[in-house]
């Protein structure tokens, strides 16, 4: 079923993250850097773009481990959809 459900997620986009801690994370925004809400992080459109900055922040700072998040649309779509029924 999780095969399943996988098929219906929407790439939304992608963020840089860091773990400062065991499932702690800051969120990369390169007008005002390291941010804990990932609301106010930039939202890359290419995981590429995204991969090549995270490559770039790791190589300055090798001491936190920097990856890239996918983020997934939201499904608004259902809830609209059970409120009609």
């Amino acid at each position: 079923m999780s095969d399943e459900d996988n098929d219906n997620e929407v790439i939304a986009g992608y963020l840089i993250q860091r773990e400062y801690e065991e499932d702690e994370f800051d969120f990369w925004d390169p007008e005002n850097e390291w941010q804990d809400d990932p609301n106010e992080a930039k939202l890359y459109e290419s995981e590429e773009e995204a991969e090549h900055d995270a490559k770039a922040l790791q190589t300055e700072d090798s001491s936190m481990e920097i990856s890239v998040a996918v983020v997934i649309e939201d499904d608004e779509e259902d809830d609209e959809d059970e409120d009609e029924e």
